[in-house]
């Protein structure tokens, strides 16, 4: 399963007063990565998600690949700025609560378990602040697993 992100996003315009700029932005720089699984299935988090498309511009909160992994990006203004996985899917254009993870409903058969450095999160995941390797499991199901392994995270990140 894969969704697109929203039309601002691919125009460039800022998105939950987070800025899409050229080039990077390093003064802020961490990852966190971001497993979704429906009904046990991986869904695809698109590459480039937060690089609009004939833009040369990249907001502070992006992808590059399929990998689920979130480069947070920020110029130094931002330093203090708390970033959450809710500014996430609205740079990626797709909402995240506990009654929808992007384009999948939650309720009518459907559960929500959200995991956060596989520790049960009960909060809403929308206001997970991300942090420096931080891993966030979203499932729903039923059925549900435990959360994936720890991630591999390539060298240099």
């Amino acid at each position: 399963m894969q969704t697109r992100g929203a039309k601002s996003a691919q125009l460039g315009q800022p998105v939950a007063s987070i800025q899409c700029q050229t080039g990077e932005q390093l003064a802020v720089h961490y990852h966190a990565h971001l497993d979704i699984l429906y009904k046990n299935q991986p869904v695809i988090i698109p590459a480039n998600t937060g690089i609009p498309a004939g833009s040369s511009c990249l907001y502070w909160l992006h992808t590059h690949d399929e990998t689920g992994i979130i480069h947070i990006e920020a110029p130094k203004p931002q330093a203090n700025r708390k970033f959450t996985l809710g500014d996430f899917f609205a740079v990626w254009g797709q909402p995240l609560s506990r009654s929808k993870v992007a384009t999948i409903p939650v309720g009518s058969g459907n559960d929500l378990k959200v995991w956060v450095n596989g520790t049960p999160y009960t909060g809403d995941p929308s206001k997970i602040v991300l942090t420096e390797k931080e891993q966030i499991v979203i499932e729903i199901g039923p059925p549900f697993t435990d959360p994936p392994p720890a991630v591999n995270w390539p060298a240099g990140l």
